[in-house]
């Protein structure tokens, strides 16, 4: 008896274990979906504290590690002082919606990529954070590759920020399957303050060496220039 008790316990709960309800917490491999991107934005900017917490994990907006420069850490970023999104074409046959988020707190300029799903949905595909203490990072699209289908450019995104030297570099992001990747990182502008000091003389006299970019072109258009 008790065991037809246990076994009809078990078939009684299987459907309410196994149904999709409404407030189900998704699990952490399922992907974020969202029927609107711009609601996403305004959540993001506008949210409360909570809301903005939980969205930020979602969306793996993380907050750079102090200890380690380049890298993230495991807290979200939930102050932004603006957020915006861009329809864009990242790939052939796609649609897609460009969310960028600017966190001054946090010192990032972060580019989350949706993808239209089935359904009217739109699908979380990456999330790429950029730095932006020393300035911020400058977003644009356009069609290098394949005509129809836009690569994302940055210009000046800080990679390098010290006492006598400063490094700005000119990449180009591409949505290839499910990765945003970088096909191209060339140095924009990079500069080097150096020192001389002559022996005896307390002071010292600095010579600036600056290096501002090289030409770099697609389809016969020039994206940055040289200034020496």
């Amino acid at each position: 008896m008790k065991f037809l008790l246990v076994a009809a316990l078990i078939v009684g709960l299987a459907p309410t274990s196994f149904a999709d309800l409404p407030f189900k917490k998704k699990q952490q491999q399922q992907e974020f979906v969202t029927r609107k991107p711009d609601e996403v934005a305004h959540t993001l900017q506008n949210g409360t504290p909570v809301e903005r917490n939980n969205l930020a994990l979602e969306l793996g907006i993380l907050a750079p590690n102090p200890s380690r420069p380049g890298s993230d850490s495991n807290s979200p970023c939930v102050n932004f002082h603006h957020v915006e999104t861009r329809p864009v074409k990242l790939r052939a046959g796609a649609e897609n919606v460009v969310l960028l988020a600017d966190s001054s707190e946090c010192d990032s300029l972060y580019v989350a990529v949706f993808d239209k799903a089935p359904k009217s949905e739109w699908r979380h595909v990456e999330t790429v954070r950029l730095p932006s203490s020393a300035q911020r990072p400058e977003i644009s699209f356009a069609e290098l590759i394949q005509p129809g289908t836009s690569e994302i450019l940055v210009h000046k995104e800080t990679t390098r920020e010290s006492g006598g030297s400063q490094q700005q570099d000119f990449v180009v992001l591409k949505l290839i399957g499910d990765r945003i990747e970088v096909v191209m990182d060339a140095t924009e502008r990079s500069e080097i303050t150096l020192t001389n000091r002559t022996p005896n003389v307390t002071g010292g006299s600095q010579r600036v060496s600056t290096m501002r970019s090289r030409s770099v072109a697609f389809n016969d258009e020039t994206y940055f220039t040289v200034e020496l």
